[in-house]
């Protein structure tokens, strides 16, 4: 068994209720038809970048699941049976993007459980408020030099 990610648009003028159930719907149709539903991800109504079958607005739905490879023939029949969905898309994942996927997965563990390190502040000098005397004293001489690059050259006769 192969896994696959399919995403499609559903005509966001829809009910909830019948939005829901074309989702459930297409879940019915993968587990049927041999395939097992790892995630569904709702992503919401969102602007299409033109306008499909005189519609500005889609709500998309995001399916990961794992079948054989005949389910994904099947599974785009019905989505063009369904006047209800504006656009799919169905890939196949590459072993590749499995692997990246599980690093990335392991690495962010990695990184919550790790302890945070701990960060000593730096001490200040007494009487000297976060250096203020020191920003002063390096303004000004930079401000000459401004202003000696700023005045414009001497006429030459």
């Amino acid at each position: 068994m192969r896994q696959y990610e399919t995403t499609f648009a559903i005509d966001s003028q829809l009910k909830s209720g019948e939005i829901d159930e074309i989702v459930k719907r297409f879940e019915r149709f993968i587990s049927v038809n041999g395939g097992q539903v790892l995630e569904v991800q709702r992503w919401g109504k969102r602007r299409l970048a033109y306008e499909i079958k005189k519609r500005q607005y889609g709500y998309y739905v995001h399916i990961r699941f794992a079948g054989k490879g005949s389910i994904i023939r099947a599974l785009e029949r019905e989505y063009q049976l369904n006047e209800a969905i504006l656009r799919y898309l169905t890939v196949v994942l590459s072993k590749q993007a499995l692997k990246a996927e599980a690093l990335g997965k392991e690495k962010s563990l990695a990184a919550a459980t790790a302890p945070a390190p701990a960060v000593e502040a730096p001490a200040e000098a007494p009487g000297d408020p976060a250096g203020t005397e020191d920003d002063e004293a390096v303004a000004t001489p930079l401000a000459e030099e401004n202003e000696e690059v700023a005045a414009p050259p001497a006429e030459e006769q």
